[in-house]
């Protein structure tokens, strides 16, 4: 157990995923106040009663759909953290899709658009509306990729794209913020026992993966504050 996160705000995005739960947890037995965001209600209620019954502070239920996400909304989710919460002091982006593995021939248009805008235009936009709030408490932002598509690897499609821009627009966030006391990582956990990684590599023995909570303490320490 530890308290380094006391007293701080930290929205997760994915937070019903693999990865997403591990790391809202983490963050909750660390004192933090979780924003728990994600389309999945029932899910969401779920991984509420547990951080409350592990004992961390009462998180908040943010559902909120990325596909059919707009600026507007965006824009409501800061004006309501900085209302009901008062600070945001961390941001880990952990939603994802994946779709079908396949050729950039075989993907229609309407599922190019909607990987790139779950997987790099919704973390873009929600980042920009919460730089105010993270720049406010010299904040973190955190975004998760993924080892197995590399800088570009055949029949990873929209998402494989997509997750080579997020990696480019961390890179160019940092370097923009640097010096303004917000701190911006690209966080790439490597093979994860998770449903994206069993979509991807079906034949795979999970128990040759990691769990998700080992990259959920990694990103826990991305989030600490500086000493």
């Amino acid at each position: 157990m530890t308290t380094i996160l006391h007293n701080r705000v930290v929205l997760v995005t994915g937070a019903t995923g693999a990865l997403g739960s591990a790391t809202a947890q983490a963050c909750a037995r660390a004192g933090a106040t979780v924003v728990l965001l994600s389309r999945a209600i029932p899910r969401l209620e779920k991984l509420y009663d547990a951080i409350v019954a592990a004992g961390g502070p009462q998180p908040a239920l943010y559902p909120l759909d990325l596909a059919g996400a707009t600026e507007k909304d965006y824009a409501d989710l800061a004006d309501t953290l900085e209302r009901e919460l008062g600070a945001l002091h961390g941001l880990v982006h952990c939603a994802a899709e994946l779709g079908s593995l396949g050729p950039l021939a075989d993907v229609t248009g309407e599922r190019w658009q909607r990987l790139l805008h779950v997987n790099l235009t919704a973390p873009a936009i929600m980042t920009r509306e919460l730089l105010p709030l993270l720049k406010a408490s010299a904040g973190t932002a955190v975004f998760v990729g993924d080892s197995a598509v590399g800088a570009g690897k055949a029949y990873w499609g929209g998402y494989g794209v997509a997750k080579i821009g997020l990696e480019g627009y961390a890179r160019i966030l940092a370097d923009e913020t640097e010096g303004h006391g917000i701190k911006v990582h690209y966080f790439t956990p490597g093979p994860l026992h998770s449903p994206i990684r069993r979509s991807a590599y079906p034949a795979e023995h999970p128990e040759a993966l990691a769990q998700p909570d080992t990259a959920a303490g990694r990103i826990l320490a991305l989030l600490a504050p500086n000493p």
